[in-house]
This record gives C-alpha cells, structure tokens and sequence, in this order.
C-alpha cells in the first residue's frame, strides 16, 4: 500500500478547526487537489482578503458561501461590508436586508445598514438602523 502524505495550501492562511480551502493529496507521483464547499471556509478566506484590502477578492469568496448555503446570514452581512468598502452602496443594502431577513436579530447588520444608508444621504432610516441595532445589542430589542 502507497503511503499517503496529506498537504495544505501553501497560502499561509489559518482556518478554525485545520479546515482548508484546498489540500493535496499526494499518492505516488498523482497530485489531488479537493476544493472545499464549506460555508464558514468560504466566509473565512472572504474575511482574510478583508483584512489584507482585497474587497474584490472577498466578494468573490462570500459569493462561493452563498452557493453553498443561501441563507447564511454571516456571509450574506460580510458580503454587503465588503461591496460597502468597494463604494457599492445599494448592492450592499441590497445584501444587508437578505442578511437581516435571514438574521433579524444581528445588531451589527443592523448598524452597518444604518451607516450604509446615512453615507448614501437616507439620514434618518440610517438613524432609525443604528439604534435598532444598538438596541438589540443592549437587549432592549430582539426583533
């Protein structure tokens, strides 16, 4: 029997629980790549490429999320504050609204839909956002 040697991206990112997005699989002299359709994978290399300025990069791996589960609030919210730092306004409350019908009790969504919504001159549905969330975050509010 070949002995198998199992191999992880060489793009030096760290995943929660050793996930990966690609590993290789090396037998002999054959290389298998396997590409990973985990939600929280996708949604961690998103939020890598946030952090390191490539909200494009990150669009596209909150993209791959979203084809793996549609409802996934955390990806739908990362997803508008990506296109938010790309200065796309309306597709980012377009996602911020998915995200919160998703997960109507995430103060975060409902605060960085208010910014979005104040930055495009909509002040007071911002406002009313903003403290919504506030509000949730303070249990005040859980709807």
């Amino acid at each position: 029997m070949p002995q198998i040697l199992v191999r992880f991206s060489q793009r030096g990112f760290g995943y929660p629980s050793g996930r990966r997005e690609e590993m290789a699989k090396i037998e002999g002299e054959r290389v298998v790549n396997f590409v990973s359709n985990d939600v929280e994978t996708w949604i961690q290399h998103g939020d890598e490429m946030m952090a390191v300025g490539d909200p494009v990069k990150a669009v596209e791996f909150y993209e791959k999320a979203l084809e793996s589960d549609t409802n996934s609030a955390k990806a739908w919210h990362n997803k508008a504050n990506a296109l938010e730092a790309l200065g796309n306004h309306q597709e980012a409350l377009r996602c911020y609204d998915v995200a919160l019908m998703c997960d109507p009790g995430d103060a975060e969504c409902w605060y960085n839909k208010g910014v979005a919504l104040k930055i495009i001159g909509r002040s007071n549905e911002g406002s009313n956002c903003i403290n919504k969330g506030i509000n949730i975050a303070m249990g005040h509010d859980s709807k």
